[in-house]
């Protein structure tokens, strides 16, 4: 769980780092895991063992307590950056920004990010402009580069101005990218699969299945709501 400090400091500025996140045979296991793949959509479709990252507690609660209320994992897909890729223009994952954040996107990296190997630049604060970046500028103001080692994780709000640096190293730059929302949240891409249990048999757990999307298993976000009150409609409009 992050401290109020940290959480002032991620709504100010909109990212956190994690430091090494993954120990090392986690790392070890990730990697090889990565190496096997030929395509980067749907990591849990290609292999379930990349839900212990998605699942990790320290990732986990980071995230539930930036968005107070139960995580939902709505996209986890890898970029696999190669020697002489250039750099990523400006983007933003997600727009829209109503005071707290909604969707926070995280890079988990399985090789040292280095500056001359595809580092990551983030515009602190650029959360809050509700705006797209210029995708015709290299540099903007207030832009920071982070490099941090392999197995760590930075959170950022989705709607944080970001790219990814150029790879001019001689070997190749892995990253994993799971994106979370509230629990209530839809996915927001139209070719994600529909959460199901077939899809995850080993979900076993109430935190599991609503992190997956799979049941909603957590108190209603009514609060309130008991049966007894009688403040419910029936299917005719009814008063219960």
């Amino acid at each position: 769980m992050l401290s109020p400090a940290q959480l002032q400091a991620f709504e100010q500025n909109g990212y956190h780092l994690i430091d090494n996140l993954l120990n090392h045979d986690l790392l070890e296991q990730m990697r090889y895991a990565f190496d096997r793949l030929d395509r980067y959509r749907n990591l849990l479709d290609l292999d379930n063992s990349f839900l212990q990252v998605a699942s990790h507690p320290v990732l986990y609660s980071a995230i539930a307590s930036i968005l107070d209320s139960p995580p939902q994992l709505l996209q986890f897909d890898g970029i696999n950056r190669q020697s002489g890729q250039g750099d990523q223009t400006w983007h933003a994952d997600f727009l829209f920004y109503c005071g707290r954040p909604l969707m926070l996107n995280v890079g988990i990296y399985l090789d040292d990010l280095k500056p001359n190997n595809g580092p990551l630049y983030l515009v602190p604060k650029s959360h809050r402009f509700g705006q797209l970046p210029p995708s015709n500028s290299d540099q903007l103001p207030d832009q920071v580069c982070l490099a941090v080692s392999a197995g760590s994780a930075v959170i950022f709000d989705c709607a944080l101005w970001h790219r990814g640096g150029g790879n001019f190293s001689n070997q190749p730059r892995r990253a994993i990218f799971p994106t979370y929302g509230h629990y209530w949240m839809k996915r927001f891409e139209s070719w994600m699969p529909e959460p199901a249990t077939s899809r995850f048999p080993n979900a076993n757990t109430p935190e599991l299945r609503t992190l997956l999307g799979i049941s909603l298993e957590q108190p209603s976000a009514y609060s309130g709501y008991d049966e007894n009150l009688r403040v419910r409609k029936d299917q005719d409009g009814n008063w219960l």
